[in-house]
Order: C-alpha cells, then structure tokens, then sequence
C-alpha cells in the first residue's frame, strides 16, 4: 500500500488531460520545461520575452539534425540556403578513439546492455594535482 502525504491528491488518473492533447501551447511549454528540467510554474514565472525566447530556441533545436547538427533550411536554396552550405572535415578526437578502442573490447561474456563511458584517470589526476 502506497501511503501519501494528508494534503496530496491521489494521482487516479491512466490517461493524461484532454487540455494536454488539446493545447498545442501547453504541450509545447511543457517540452521546453523537460528541456531545462524546470517545473511549468517556474517557466511561468520568467518574463514573456524570457519564454518567447525558450521557446523559439526550442523550436529552432528541434528542426535540427541530431546527427550532423544541421537544419534542412540552411541546405535549401529555396528556403535561402545553398547546397553547399557546410563542407566535410576530417577531425580526429583522442576521447572517441580511446571510446572505440575500449568498445572493440568488449566480448559476448561481458553480457547485455554493455557500454563505454569515459571517466578521468585517476593515477593521471593524482600527477597533475
């Protein structure tokens, strides 16, 4: 059983307000909070330009790429963008080839759901300290 505290309201509810489906300006407020990871009376107590601002930045992150960082608009020249708008360069990072050399590693034995992460060198640390 599931104890509550006196003055909270038992949260009965299976699906969610109909105002949440039909207010596209809520839904879309409430995006930005998961965004900042602020409660919604937080964001409403931030000054109209504040929000405006948020919530076009939103917007404006959301139409691009997670992959390349990019927004179709910048590639369409319709949309005043031109086709070669961004070229291919070759980068190389120390982090990501210390990522994959310790992904390579990794062997059926060390099971599901296996990951890498990277975490500061301690003996490293301890030196430059």
């Amino acid at each position: 059983m599931q104890h509550r505290h006196p003055h909270q309201r038992a949260h009965t509810r299976r699906e969610p307000p109909k105002r949440l489906g039909a207010d596209r300006t809520l839904a879309l407020e409430l995006d930005v909070c998961a965004a900042y990871r602020i409660p919604h009376s937080e964001f409403l107590r931030w000054s109209a330009d504040d929000r405006d601002k948020a919530i076009w930045h939103h917007l404006w992150k959301r139409q691009t790429c997670p992959n390349c960082d990019t927004r179709r608009d910048e590639w369409d020249e319709s949309r005043g963008g031109h086709r070669h708008a961004y070229a291919g360069e070759k980068r190389r990072c120390r982090g990501c080839e210390v990522k994959a050399a310790t992904q390579a590693s990794i062997v059926p034995e060390d099971g599901e759901g296996v990951y890498v992460v990277l975490v500061p060198n301690e003996e490293v640390r301890r030196a430059n300290a």
